[in-house]
């Protein structure tokens, strides 16, 4: 019997990432859920295989902005089932305020997690997609990354966040390239406000003429986006109409975009 393929969600406990652990599971990977909260993701793990028979999800206490957490989430992975066909890098949280009245320490931490935790899991996870990649795995090796509408457009008052996801688009089309040879993909998704609970967990106070989380998509509908996007990989992939506007608008008047964003900023308090 074909052995199943092998993913690692990181961020793994909630949101997009727990709806990622779902929708690999019923599509028969092994599925590997790596986040801080241990026990979420052990509750996460017996929920699901209690509901699809047969399904394998391994829980792992991993914090991103650790390299030594994620060295042993990633030998722990190798030790386990000896292969990894995709890396969901999808771990990150919000920071609002305004860019004059963030401390330093925001911008670094904020940074730390949602870019070089994206940059420790990839270098990680790159020797056992290589493998993968050698042996012709089906389906090809993939890195997908999880950024934002603000990676292609900065919104006012997410300075931190937005620098962040921004970097997070630098490295991936580097990263492109680069494995173009190897033989592993590399995808972006974009998505916009989505119903998680990101809102509530972000640091800061999050301007309240935004759109309402209330408005936004499911986390289960980015992560089909996300598990076709191993399948057939997408350059970037922007989920929302919202978002897909507001990035048309970015290339044709970024000017324009700005007196419009400018009336928001006015308005926020």
């Amino acid at each position: 019997m074909h052995p199943r393929p092998v993913v690692f969600i990181t961020g793994a406990s909630a949101g997009i990432g727990a709806a990622c652990v779902e929708a690999f599971a019923q599509k028969g990977w092994t599925v590997v859920a790596a986040a801080r909260r241990l026990e979420r993701l052990e509750e996460l793990a017996r929920a699901i295989e209690k509901k699809q028979a047969g399904a394998t999800v391994l829980p792992l206490r991993c914090d991103v902005a650790s390299a030594a957490d994620v060295t042993v989430a990633f030998d722990q992975t190798r030790a386990r089932f000896g292969r990894l066909e995709a890396l969901i890098n999808n771990a990150g949280y919000g920071v609002y305020g305004a860019a004059e009245e963030l401390p330093i320490e925001a911008f670094k931490a904020n940074m730390e997690t949602n870019y070089f935790g994206v940059v420790r899991c990839t270098q990680a996870a790159l020797p056992l997609l290589k493998e993968a990649a050698a042996r012709r795995s089906k389906p090809r090796p993939a890195l997908v990354m999880v950024s934002s509408f603000v990676g292609g457009r900065a919104l006012p008052g997410m300075s931190a966040y937005c620098a962040s996801k921004f970097a997070l688009e630098g490295f991936s089309e580097s990263l492109r390239v680069e494995l173009r040879d190897a033989g592993i993909s590399v995808s972006v998704i974009n998505p916009g406000v989505t119903k998680t609970n990101f809102f509530a967990s972000a640091h800061g106070e999050r301007p309240k003429n935004y759109l309402p989380p209330s408005d936004g998509m499911a986390a289960e509908a980015v992560a089909q986006v996300i598990y076709k996007a191993v399948l057939r990989p997408r350059r970037n992939a922007w989920l929302t109409l919202a978002g897909q506007a507001g990035i048309v608008s970015q290339w044709l008047s970024p000017r324009l975009l700005d007196r419009v964003l400018l009336r928001t900023w006015r308005k926020r308090k």
